[in-house]
C-alpha cells in the first residue's frame, strides 16, 4: 500500500505541462526557425532618420486567425466602436514589414512581435519555457494583446481576462489650450517600452504567481521594477537604438536623458518627461556634501511605482557602468577616427553595449529562481541575482556583480545585519545539512519530450512532485532546511496549512564561458490563515522555500521564507490591513483575494497609492 506523504502535491503542478504542445520547435536552447521583422526601436518620438525602426528576430511559429499564435493571439478590435480597426497579419518577407503609425497593422505587429521578443529573452535566460499562470493541464489558452483596447494613455495586463489591453488617446488637456499637438493620438502599442513591461508583467505572474499579494511595500514594487529594468535594458539589443543616441549624445552617451526614461513619447506628452524617469545622477554627490539628497531603501517611499524605481535604478546603475567600463576605449578612438574606421568603431560600441545587455537581461531574469516563493524583499532580490550569476562567471572577471553590489549599497537595499557585502557572503549557501539525491528527481529518472526542459505530461509532473514530497515526508533535516513545519492549530484565530508543491520546473542553461547546467527548481508553500475577527474573514500568508536540485537531483540551493517567523507575520497582517482598507484585498469565498483591479492600478500612472 502506498503511503501518502503529509507533504501535499498542488493541482498547479500541471499547469506546466502545456508549453510541450504550446513552445515552438527548439534546436538545443535556440529556436529553430526565426521570423525577421520591424519594431519601433523605442517608440514615435524617433524619427526614421534616427533609426525610429528596428528589425529583431523572433521563434518562428504557425500562426492562424491573422496573428494568433500558442502563446500570443492579437485583437484588433477597436474600444471605441467594436469592430476589428484591421484583419492582422504578418508580411511575408522583410521588405514589407514597414511601419507607420497611421497604419493599424503596424500596431499589431509591434505589439506582437516585442511580445515574443521578451518571451524568448525569458525563455532562453531560465532555459526552460514560461506556462501562463492561467493555464491548466487541460486549457493552454494565448494571451490576447488588444492593441486598440482603451480609450485613454493607459496600458494593464489582467490575468482574469487572460489580455493585455493597449490604451490610445490625445493628451490632457491643459488650461490654456495652447499646444495643438496635444489633439493628437498617441497609442501604448506603438511603444515598445510599453509592450515589454506589460509583457514582463504576464511572464512574472506566470512564474511567480505568489508575487502579487501585498503583504509589504516590495511586493507590488517588485512587479514594477522587473518590468521597467526589462523595457529599458532590452533596448541595448537593439544596434539602431544606441547608434541612435550616440548620434545625438557623442561623449556624453551615458549620461543621455533617454537612458533612463521610460517610454519618452507618452512621458512627456503627459509629464514633459520619460513616463517614469529613474534616478541615478545622485550616485555622483559626495554624500559628506550636506545638500545632497540620496534616496536610500526603507520605509519610504510606498509608492510602488516610486519605490520600484529604487531598486530598477540600482540594476540600471550597475549596467550603465559596465557599458561605460567596457565601451570608453572605443569611444576615446572615435574622438580621433573618421570616416570607415568611425563607422566601425561605433558598430563595435553598439555590440559592446548589446552583449552587456544581454548579460545584465540573463542575471535578472535567472535571479527569478532563486528567489523565495512569496513575500519577497529587494534584498533576496540582490542575493539572488549574485548566486545566479555565480554558477556560470565564478570569478566574475568582467565585474558585473561587483558593478551590482556597489549600486545597491548606495542605496541601502542589503540583509539587515550583514556586515561585509561581497560575493561570498550575499549568495544563498548550500543546504548546512547532509544532503543525498532525492529519488526520482535525478536527469536520467526523468521522462521528457523533445528537450528535457519538456515534460513527458502532466501525470510525470505529478510523479516529480509526488517524489519531493515522499523525501520531504520521510526526512526531517530536509523538511527542517526548508524551514517547514508542522500544520495544524498555531494560535485561537490561526491555522496553518500542510506543505504543498506547488511548481516544479527544470532548467537547461548555459553561460557565457561554455558552462551548462541543468536543474530542478521546486516551490514548497505554506500557508498561514489568520482570521481576522473585525471582518470575519481569512487572510491568506504564505510562506514556504524554494529548492532547487542538481542533475543528480541533490539539493544544491534552498532559499525560504518561514511560515512560522512571528515578526515578519505581524508585518505583514499590519501591511494587509492597509491593502484591505484600500481595495487591494477583497473578500471572496470567505477569504481575501488580491483584487481583480489591482494589476490595472500597478500599470496606472495616474492612481493614487498613498
Amino acid at each position: 500500500m502506498t503511503r501518502v506523504p503529509a507533504c501535499q502535491v498542488s493541482p498547479d503542478i500541471q499547469r506546466y505541462a502545456g508549453v510541450a504542445n504550446a513552445i515552438y520547435q527548439l534546436s538545443g536552447n535556440q529556436p529553430e526557425r526565426t521570423r525577421r521583422g520591424c519594431i519601433y526601436t523605442v517608440d514615435p518620438s524617433l524619427r526614421r532618420c534616427e533609426n525610429a525602426l528596428s528589425h529583431v528576430s523572433i521563434p518562428y511559429e504557425p500562426l492562424r486567425d491573422g496573428i494568433s499564435g500558442a502563446f500570443f493571439a492579437v485583437d484588433p478590435t477597436d474600444a471605441t466602436t467594436g469592430i476589428p480597426a484591421c484583419r492582422p497579419c504578418l508580411p511575408d518577407n522583410a521588405d514589407d514589414d514597414f511601419l507607420d503609425q497611421g497604419l493599424p497593422q503596424s500596431h499589431c505587429r509591434n505589439a506582437y512581435f516585442v511580445a515574443m521578443h521578451v518571451y524568448e529573452m525569458f525563455r532562453r535566460a531560465l532555459g526552460r519555457p514560461i506556462a501562463w499562470s492561467f493555464w491548466t493541464a487541460d486549457s493552454t489558452p494565448p494571451i490576447r494583446l488588444v492593441p486598440f483596447g482603451i480609450e485613454e494613455l493607459n496600458a494593464w495586463y489582467d490575468p482574469a481576462l487572460q489580455e493585455v489591453r493597449f490604451g490610445f488617446g490625445a493628451a490632457p488637456s491643459r488650461s490654456d489650450g495652447s499646444d495643438p499637438d496635444d489633439a493628437l493620438y498617441r497609442h501604448t502599442a506603438l511603444s515598445s517600452d510599453v509592450v515589454a513591461h506589460e509583457i514582463t508583467h504576464a511572464l512574472l505572474d506566470g512564474l511567480r504567481p505568489g508575487y502579487d499579494l501585498p503583504v509589504n511595500l516590495d511586493v507590488a514594487a517588485f512587479h514594477e521594477a522587473i518590468a521597467d529594468i526589462v523595457a529599458l535594458m532590452s533596448r541595448f539589443e537593439r544596434p539602431a537604438y544606441l547608434q541612435s543616441l550616440l548620434r545625438q549624445s557623442g561623449d556624453e552617451l551615458m549620461r543621455h536623458e533617454s537612458l533612463v526614461g521610460l517610454a519618452p513619447e507618452l512621458g512627456k506628452t503627459l509629464r514633459r518627461s520619460g513616463l517614469r524617469t529613474l534616478d541615478i545622477s545622485w550616485t555622483d554627490a559626495d554624500p559628506k556634501d550636506g545638500t545632497a539628497q540620496l534616496p536610500r531603501y526603507g520605509p519610504e517611499p510606498t509608492e510602488p511605482h516610486k519605490r520600484g524605481g529604487l531598486l530598477a535604478s540600482a540594476v540600471l546603475e550597475a549596467f550603465l557602468h559596465s557599458v561605460a567600463r567596457r565601451v570608453d576605449p572605443l569611444m576615446r578612438m572615435t574622438r580621433q577616427a573618421n570616416g570607415a574606421t568611425h563607422a566601425f568603431l561605433l558598430e563595435e560600441i553598439a555590440k559592446a553595449a548589446a552583449r552587456t545587455a544581454s548579460h545584465f537581461l540573463t542575471i535578472c531574469i535567472r535571479a527569478l529562481d532563486y528567489m523565495p516563493p512569496a513575500a519577497l524583499i529587494f534584498p533576496d532580490y540582490l542575493r539572488a541575482m549574485v548566486t545566479a550569476d555565480r554558477l556560470f562567471s565564478p570569478r566574475d572577471l568582467d565585474g558585473y556583480r561587483e558593478e551590482l553590489i556597489g549600486a545597491f549599497r548606495r542605496r541601502g537595499i542589503f540583509p539587515e545585519g550583514m556586515t561585509v557585502l561581497s560575493d561570498s557572503t550575499l549568495a544563498w549557501q548550500p543546504p548546512d545539512i547532509g544532503v543525498y539525491p532525492i529519488p526520482g528527481l535525478a536527469l536520467g529518472e526523468m521522462r521528457f519530450g523533445a528537450t528535457p526542459t519538456l515534460p513527458h505530461s502532466a501525470e510525470e509532473l505529478d510523479r516529480q512532485a509526488m517524489a519531493l514530497a515522499h523525501a520531504i515526508d520521510a526526512d526531517p533535516a530536509l523538511c527542517a532546511a526548508l524551514g517547514l513545519r508542522d500544520p495544524g492549530i498555531s494560535g485561537s484565530h490561526e491555522t496553518i496549512s500542510p506543505p504543498t508543491i506547488t511548481a516544479i520546473r527544470p532548467a537547461l542553461r548555459t553561460g557565457p564561458s561554455g558552462i551548462v547546467d541543468f536543474s530542478t527548481i521546486a516551490e514548497i508553500t505554506q500557508v498561514r490563515n489568520v482570521h481576522l475577527p473585525e471582518t470575519g474573514t481569512t487572510l491568506p500568508l504564505k510562506g514556504g522555500a524554494t529548492l532547487v536540485c542538481d542533475f543528480t537531483g541533490k539539493p544544491t540551493y534552498i532559499v525560504r521564507q518561514r511560515v512560522d517567523n512571528a515578526d515578519r507575520i505581524a508585518q505583514e497582517l499590519d501591511f494587509a490591513r492597509s491593502a484591505i482598507s484600500r481595495g487591494w484585498l477583497v473578500s471572496e469565498g470567505g477569504k481575501y483575494v488580491v483584487s481583480k483591479k489591482f494589476h490595472r492600478r500597478l500599470c496606472d500612472a495616474a492612481y493614487d497609492f498613498a
